[in-house]
Parts: C-alpha cells; sequence; structure tokens
C-alpha cells in the first residue's frame, strides 16, 4: 500500500497536466486577445487563411457552450475555405455556399464575443473600456 500512494499521486498530477483548458467566457477571452491580431483581417492569401484556420481551431478548443456551436462552425467554414481550389467552380460554390450558411453563426457568434469580451470581432477593435 506505501508504494501505491506515490504512484497514484503521480497519476494524479500527469491527469491534471494534461487536462484541457475550461471552456469559460474568462479564458475564450483570454486567447481571442492573443488571437486576434491574425483574426481581425480578412485573409487574402493562402498563408493567411492557414494561419486563420490555427487561430480559430485554437479558439474553438476553449470555446463555451454558449457559442460552442457558433464557433464550430465558423471554423470548419475556415477549413474549407482552405481547402478550395480557386480553379475549380465547384470547390469555390461550396465554399460560398458555406458561408451564407453559416452567416448566422457568425453573426451570433460575433455577438457573443461582443457582448462577453468587449470585442467586435467583425472589425477588430475593442468596443468596452
Amino acid at each position: 500500500m506505501r508504494r501505491l500512494i506515490p504512484l497514484l499521486f503521480l497519476g494524479l498530477i500527469a491527469v491534471t497536466a494534461c487536462a484541457e483548458t475550461p471552456r469559460t467566457g474568462t479564458n475564450f477571452c483570454r486567447q481571442l486577445a492573443k488571437e486576434m491580431p491574425g483574426i481581425s483581417v480578412m485573409p487574402a492569401t493562402v498563408e493567411e487563411v492557414n494561419a486563420a484556420v490555427g487561430h480559430f481551431t485554437r479558439l474553438q478548443k476553449v470555446a463555451p457552450l454558449e457559442v460552442q456551436q457558433d464557433w464550430d462552425a465558423l471554423t470548419e467554414l475556415m477549413i474549407a475555405a482552405s481547402k478550395v481550389k480557386a480553379d475549380d467552380a465547384e470547390s469555390v460554390q461550396q465554399v460560398a455556399d458555406l458561408a451564407y450558411a453559416t452567416e448566422a453563426n457568425a453573426n451570433s457568434a460575433s455577438e457573443w464575443v461582443k457582448a462577453t469580451c468587449g470585442v467586435d470581432i467583425s472589425l477588430g477593435v475593442q468596443v468596452t473600456p
């Protein structure tokens, strides 16, 4: 039994160290502050789109339940945009359709972020002190 206690203690530390960041508004806003410089502009190049996917994915990992579904939809849109083939009309149309389909998600996420974090992600600016 004496040998088991230290092993249990080490196991508990290992599990705690690997725990995900809690999905709270505060943690989302902290991550948003880190990611905002990269998502405040509309990506125009392949590199910028790929970087945006990273920004949205990192935010997706901490998105609270209140905004998770909307943020998931936006992340899926960014992933789709990163895979679009500009010379393939069908590929471009699929992303355009997805953009229209996620418009309500984008509006909801934007409103939630503005109310929770005080940031207008559509403009990339702080709106509250």
